[in-house]
C-alpha cells in the first residue's frame, strides 16, 4: 500500500516542480519582454532597462534559478511526454506541446552568443550588438529571435492558463489577464522594430560601428567558431532527447500490448480493457469519460470510483 501511494504521489510532484520551474522562465520572459517594449522610447533607454534586468537574472541567485529552472523544465517536459499514455489530447495541450518542443532549438543561437559567451570569454554584448546582429549581419536570425519571443511566450501563456483555469477568481481576472498576455509581445514586438531601426541609422556611421562591434565586444573569429559548435551540439543533444523518448514511448506501446490488459468497470456498468501499466485517470482519457464525474467521497480506490 505504501508503494502505491508513493506511485500516485510522484506525477504530481513533478507537476509541482514543472509548474515551478516554468514560473521563473516566464517571470524571464516577462521581464525581457518589459525590457524590448522599451525599444518604444529609444535604443538609450533600452541599454538602460538591460542593466536592471543583468542585476536580476545575472547575479549568482538569478543566474542560479534561471538556469536549475531551464535544466529542470526541460527534462520534466520530455519525462510528461514519455509518461503520458493517452492518445487523446485537447488542442490546447497539442499547441502547449508543440510550442514547447520549439523552443529549445529556437533558443540555441541565442543563448550561445549571449549568456555563454558572456560566461566564457567575457562578451558583455548589449542591444546595439545584438540588433546589429539581428538587423544587418545575420537577418535570418533575427526572425528566429522574433518566433522565440512569440513561441515562449504562448507556451507560457497556456501553462498559465492550465494552471489557473480552475481557481475561483480567474473569471473575474480574466479579461485582464487576456489583455496583458496580448498587450506585452505587441510592445515588445514594435520596441524591437524601433531599436532596429535606430540601430540601422547609427550604423551607417563608421565610428559607431568601430566602436560597437570591437572585437573585445563582440568576440573574435575562433570565439564565434566555438560559439557555432556548441550551438549544433545542443541543436543535436535536443534532437536526440527527443528521439530517445519518442523510441521509449514506441517500446512501452508494444511491450504492455504483449503484457496484457486488464478491466477498468464503472459505478454505471461500463467497463474498459486497457493495457497493463495505465492508471485510472489515463483509462478514463483514453475512453473519453470526464474523470471529475467519476471522483467523489465515496471513492473505491485512491484515484476515483471505479472497480480496478
Amino acid at each position: 500500500p505504501g508503494f502505491r501511494h508513493l506511485r500516485t504521489l510522484r506525477p504530481a510532484g513533478a507537476r509541482s516542480v514543472r509548474l515551478a520551474s516554468g514560473l521563473v522562465l516566464f517571470g524571464y520572459i516577462g521581464t525581457h519582454l518589459l525590457n524590448h517594449s522599451l525599444g518604444n522610447v529609444s535604443l538609450a533607454w533600452l541599454e538602460r532597462g538591460l542593466l536592471v534586468q543583468k542585476f536580476i537574472w545575472q547575479g549568482w541567485l538569478g543566474t542560479f534559478l534561471l538556469y536549475s529552472a531551464l535544466v529542470i523544465h526541460f527534462f520534466l517536459g520530455l519525462w510528461a511526454l514519455y509518461e503520458r499514455r493517452s492518445v487523446l489530447w485537447t488542442p490546447n495541450e497539442v499547441a502547449q506541446l508543440i510550442l514547447g518542443l520549439c523552443i529549445p532549438p529556437l533558443l540555441a543561437n541565442h543563448l550561445v552568443n549571449t549568456r555563454i559567451a558572456f560566461a566564457e570569454f567575457g562578451l558583455n554584448k548589449g542591444y546595439a550588438q545584438l540588433l546589429y546582429s539581428l538587423w544587418i549581419a545575420q537577418p535570418a536570425f533575427g526572425r528566429v529571435q522574433l518566433l522565440l519571443l512569440v513561441v515562449a511566450w504562448l507556451h507560457g501563456c497556456f501553462g498559465i492558463w492550465f494552471w489557473l483555469r480552475l481557481k475561483p477568481w480567474f473569471q473575474t481576472w480574466r479579461s485582464v489577464l487576456l489583455s496583458v498576455a496580448v498587450l506585452l509581445p505587441v510592445l515588445a514586438l514594435l520596441g524591437y522594430l524601433q531599436g532596429g531601426r535606430e540601430v540601422m541609422v547609427l550604423a551607417q556611421n563608421p565610428d559607431w560601428r568601430a566602436q560597437a562591434l570591437a572585437q573585445t565586444v563582440v568576440g573574435t573569429a575562433a570565439q564565434d567558431r566555438w560559439l557555432v559548435e556548441l550551438r549544433n551540439g545542443f541543436l543535436l543533444f535536443d534532437g536526440g532527447a527527443l528521439l530517445l523518448v519518442l523510441s521509449a514511448r514506441l517500446g512501452r506501446a508494444l511491450w504492455e500490448r504483449r503484457k496484457g490488459r486488464f478491466w477498468v468497470r464503472y459505478p454505471e456498468g461500463r467497463q474498459i480493457h486497457v493495457p497493463l501499466g495505465f492508471s485510472v485517470l489515463e483509462a478514463s482519457r483514453m475512453a473519453g469519460i470526464p474523470h471529475a464525474s467519476t471522483c467523489g467521497g465515496r471513492a473505491r480506490c485512491s484515484l476515483c470510483r471505479v472497480r480496478v
